[in-house]
């Protein structure tokens, strides 16, 4: 029996407000340089993409909810434009401690075993466009200057690529536990005689 891979991708999603925030940026820029990579897109900070039978998947989501228990919310702020220029991304940054707190939570959910190829974001991110050359990063820069925009964040989302439409569809949300870290086992102490 074959088993058929489908594309997921793990993400952190703003609330309604921060999302038709940068649906309306999106907009605003797509009328001045036209169609453009990601211009559809839900904004999302992506943690980690991965192919997944059912199987994986179900083994996946156990230990994501496991890992999250633990894992507390607050809020996040992003307080500036910025830019991938190699990959032509223009994207709307967080705030110095914002970013830690994102890039904890990346760092704890993709050490868990995924048992599948995966590609890991290391820079939290809202992308606005992608694959922009240097003139249309050039307009973005140049009407684009001050953003502030932040969203309480105490879970993340499981997407499944949809290639009819290709885009992402949110499936599941996995919430934070805010539960205490246990106290790390220590290994039992010997006594030589």
């Amino acid at each position: 029996m074959v088993t058929e891979l489908e594309k997921y991708s793990l993400v952190f999603q703003p609330c309604e407000k921060g999302i038709q925030m940068v649906r309306s940026i999106k907009e605003s820029l797509k009328n001045k340089i036209g169609w453009f990579s990601s211009c559809h897109s839900l904004a999302h900070i992506t943690i980690c993409e991965y192919l997944a039978d059912r199987a994986t998947l179900s083994k996946i989501k156990k230990q994501v909810t496991e890992i999250l228990k633990y894992e507390n919310s607050q809020y996040v702020y992003f307080d500036e434009y910025s830019a991938f220029p190699k990959n032509g991304a223009f994207f709307i940054a967080p705030a110095l401690k914002s970013k830690q707190f994102l890039k904890n939570k990346m760092q704890a959910i993709t050490s868990i075993d995924f048992d599948t190829e995966m590609f890991k974001s290391t820079e939290p991110h809202l992308t606005v466009g992608r694959k922009l050359d240097q003139e249309k990063l050039a307009v973005a820069f140049e009407n684009f200057k001050a953003i502030d925009l932040d969203f309480f964040c105490s879970s993340i989302f499981l997407r499944r690529f949809n290639p009819i439409r290709k885009q992402y569809d949110t499936i599941e949300e996995f919430k934070f536990g805010n539960l205490p870290k246990p106290p790390k086992e220590e290994g039992q102490l010997s006594f030589d005689f």
